[in-house]
């Protein structure tokens, strides 16, 4: 007998059923962001990374002229280096909650006009009191770029994916260290220091204009994976006049914004919660000293090549380039060895890992697979340090403390990214918040370490100065790493229940 034509919905689905389909198949997806978008949104934050390290340290190559040309000595230049780290670490906290309420494309906007203004005036005045306060103005403006950044990047990649994602975008930020000092070398010898604000205002200006123009609202409480329309205020400009959807896979409906988002306030003070859990307390530790021991290196780089070696500020500011270089290379290679660390975690637990809908990291044991490679890199960190400590000390051709100034810089770089990555796996719903978390520590112990810089150097030399900060390293790094892979998933575990 012939069988006509069947007219079942489930063998012709009609449109509707299609649009439902695919509908449910996004709204299973971690992020509806296509990959060329996902790098396209990374090219904006890695530029927004770029201003809080270059905002730091393009202002090195000039701190001999302005305490010449502000009658000031030593100790209050340096002054305004450490008043600029303490706003380092209170900006994220004011921020970083507000991304994770209000969403990161509001809070990049203030912040970014902040910068700029602070800039305005650091160019205008002549003045050690208005350079210490602006600095500090300054600062609140661009330090937070780093910690809203990784919640971008925690809200559209999956944990898989994560540390590739971030390395691309911490390689990007990374250029500011590099080439910072080469810029503001040339501008103070030849223009004067003010034009170091000049030259951040125009740089700034930029990046808040393409803010305003491209950059989507990733925040997963406001879009979820990008499936959801936020209100027009929070679209990009080129949405708003040209109807360019970012994503464009989105199928976009308004919706409420869930009742969590609705009934929680903003409390900057989220973050130092975060301190306080076992776990996140020795992922911020070691992530803390390790840029500790990288911000003293950096700082003291101009005093040494010039009170040892007679450089000028342009062949100084060139020197960096060396630790700059390491610190590209460190971070673009750390993102892919993270990566590279999951799956070989995945594979010998037996887990299949999912880049698609992301994995469950209540199954999986994050803290072992991002520290993986911590027992080598803390080894050579080691070695390296303490080394170059005494090449210092002994005064030994430039090109000796050059080279381990680039090993240092792709070490450090290394293991702080680790930590840095680990936090906010730890922390998924809040990732922008923890950041902020580790922000505190990191620059709060940085400030320490540049206010007791000097007085131990002169003192103890500099040969026993590295090496003791190399031990400390090693120390903290050792233990951090063995009882976070000992005990770290069933802390976070314990927390989570808590909750």
């Amino acid at each position: 007998m012939a069988v006509g034509p069947t007219h079942d919905p489930k063998a012709h689905p009609s449109l509707d059923n299609v649009e439902l389909a695919r509908d449910s198949s996004q709204q299973d997806r971690y992020s509806i962001f296509s990959p060329w978008e996902k790098r396209f949104i990374t090219a904006i934050i890695g530029f927004s990374m770029v201003f809080s390290p270059l905002t730091a340290n393009i202002y090195f190559p000039g701190v001999v002229q302005i305490q010449k040309d502000l009658h000031v000595t030593a100790e209050l230049v340096d002054l305004t280096i450490t008043s600029y780290l303490i706003v380092q670490g209170i900006s994220p906290v004011l921020f970083g909650d507000a991304a994770d309420l209000f969403g990161r494309r509001p809070v990049f906007i203030v912040m970014f006009s902040i910068y700029v203004i602070a800039n305005i005036a650091l160019a205008l005045q002549d003045n050690y009191v208005a350079l210490l306060i602006l600095r500090m103005v300054q600062s609140l403006g661009c330090s937070a770029t780093i910690a809203i950044s990784y919640g971008v990047i925690a809200d559209v990649s999956t944990p898989a994916e994560r540390g590739s994602m971030q390395g691309i975008a911490i390689t990007a930020a990374n250029v500011g260290p590099v080439l910072a000092p080469v810029i503001g070398g040339a501008l103070v010898s030849r223009a004067g220091w003010h034009w170091v604000f000049w030259f951040l205002l125009i740089s700034g200006g930029v990046v808040l204009i393409a803010i305003i123009l491209f950059l989507p609202e990733t925040a997963r409480n406001i879009v979820g994976n990008g499936k959801t329309l936020p209100t027009r205020w929070r679209r990009p400009l080129v949405f708003s006049i040209f109807g360019v959807q970012i994503p464009r896979a989105g199928q976009f409906a308004k919706v409420d914004p869930p009742a969590e988002r609705q009934a929680r306030v903003l409390n900057p003070l989220r973050s130092f919660r975060i301190l306080f859990y076992r776990g996140s307390f020795l992922i911020l530790l070691v992530s803390g000293i390790f840029y500790l021991i990288y911000y003293c290196v950096q700082a003291s780089i101009t005093n040494h090549l010039k009170e040892i070696y007679g450089f000028e500020e342009s062949v100084i500011g060139a020197c960096y380039l060396a630790i700059g270089a390491g610190v590209i290379i460190g971070g673009f290679v750390n993102g892919k060895l993270m990566n590279y660390n999951y799956r070989r975690q995945a594979q010998k637990i037996g887990h299949r890992v999912d880049t698609v809908n992301g994995d469950d990291l209540r199954r999986f044991p994050i803290e072992q697979a991002r520290t993986r490679s911590m027992v080598l890199l803390n080894v050579a960190h080691l070695a390296t340090l303490a080394a170059y400590g005494w090449l210092l000390q002994k005064r030994v051709h430039v090109s000796g403390p050059l080279i381990l100034q680039f090993i240092l810089g792709g070490l450090e770089t290394c293991i702080v990214q680790t930590f840095n990555t680990l936090l906010v796996d730890v922390f998924q719903e809040t990732p922008s918040t923890a950041a902020a978390a580790g922000n505190i520590v990191r620059c709060a112990l940085a400030a320490a370490g540049v206010a007791g810089m000097k007085p131990l150097m002169n003192r103890i030399g500099n040969g026993w100065y590295f090496t003791m900060l190399s031990i400390i390293g090693f120390v903290v790094g050792s233990v951090g790493t063995f009882t976070l892979q000992r005990f770290g998933m069933k802390w976070r575990l314990q927390r989570l229940k808590a909750k």
